[in-house]
């Protein structure tokens, strides 16, 4: 703390990590005290800019400051673990990016030293933060669709820039990355569904990754279903990079419910939502749309999920995001990578995965 305001270190600027300004300095409350780079060109621009007082090349350095509360990680995913043990060890709370780890394991112990510790460990899965996902949670939480037994998810890309540039050459290494686009941006679906579903029980995993288009280390392609302990479903399919000629990038929730059902898109910007229900046997479809408009949703909380963490931080809440919801996504992604490569399903009780939410 520093005259009475919550002190703040961000580790990578490169990346996310450069974003996380905007959102922070909402917060009158709290201030970013230190940044960290490796790149001084960066560190230089950034410190000027935003006028930082401390900065460093070495973020164990910067750990050593005894003011920092809490430490924002925006660095490539083999980091986080390592990043995030020394940032708990010395006494502060955690705000990874995501994923929070490369494995289940890495997730388990970062939980384990956070919780020792009596600190705070969330992770970046702004999905939450999207109006149609904060649509679909109040609907369902309304009980507006009745009993879910089934939701599809889309995340397709038809191509992703940031794949193929030098400086996140990173993400093209499945050793750095631990993983394409069901480590990416598959991860952000997990979370969202979970989210609006109210973590379901998931029995089991089946999943088909590729990367037979670009020809990459990792995945480009994943599809994944996931089989609900109450015999709903649920299905991801991700792409980085696609022949798809109708559009660049598109977001798709559909869900299906006993009392009404959702197709909710975002596209270029713009957001789409359809909810209704049919009259059988007439096949009449009455349409309830104007009840959930995502206009009314854009500016409800949360606006931004680091601001959340923050304010869980000053008032001695839980997070919207905590490291056990985080880790549990990770050992879904765990077990769907191993599906893939085995070829079966994966029966979660078997790898001993506890839902811990």
């Amino acid at each position: 703390m520093r005259n009475g305001k919550l002190c703040v270190g961000i580790i990578g600027l490169q990346g996310y990590g450069g974003t996380y300004f905007a959102s922070l300095s909402t917060l009158p409350w709290a201030e970013i005290t230190a940044i960290c780079d490796k790149n001084e060109e960066v560190l230089q621009r950034n410190a000027k800019q935003h006028d930082i007082r401390l900065f460093f090349t070495d973020y164990t350095k910067m750990l050593q400051n005894k003011e920092i509360d809490v430490v924002f990680i925006a660095t490539p995913h083999f980091l986080h673990y390592k990043m995030t043990m020394d940032a708990l060890r010395a006494g502060k709370h955690v705000f990874c990016e995501k994923p929070l780890a490369m494995n289940r394991g890495e997730a388990e112990e970062m939980n384990a030293q956070a919780e020792a510790k009596g600190l705070l460990l969330s992770c970046h899965y702004n999905r939450r933060q999207s109006a149609l996902v904060k649509l679909l949670k109040e609907a369902a939480d309304r009980q507006t669709f009745g009993g879910i037994y089934a939701v599809h998810v889309k995340w397709m890309a038809r191509y992703t820039p940031f794949m193929f540039s030098e400086d996140s050459a990173w993400r093209r290494e499945k050793a750095k990355a631990g993983g394409g686009i069901l480590i990416g941006r598959g991860s952000h679906m997990i979370d969202a569904v979970l989210y609006i579903m109210d973590y379901p029980g998931i029995k089991s995993v089946s999943a088909n990754i590729s990367s037979r288009l670009t020809g990459l280390e990792v995945d480009d392609y994943c599809m994944l279903m996931l089989r609900l302990k109450n015999g709903a479903t649920i299905t991801i399919e991700c792409s980085y990079e696609n022949n798809i000629p109708q559009y660049q990038e598109k977001i798709e929730y559909q869900i299906f419910g006993t009392k009404a059902g959702a197709y909710c898109a975002e596209e270029n910007g713009k957001e789409s939502v359809q909810i209704g229900y049919c009259r059988f046997p007439e096949n009449q479809w009455v349409d309830i749309s104007d009840q959930y408009r995502a206009e009314d949703y854009a500016e409800r909380e949360p606006e931004s999920i680091i601001a959340d963490f923050m304010k869980a931080l000053r008032g001695g809440t839980k997070p919207l995001i905590d490291g056990r919801s985080a880790a549990y996504v990770t050992s879904i992604i765990d077990a769907a990578y191993a599906s893939a490569e085995e070829g079966r399903e994966i029966i979660l009780e078997e790898c001993h995965v506890s839902e811990g939410i």
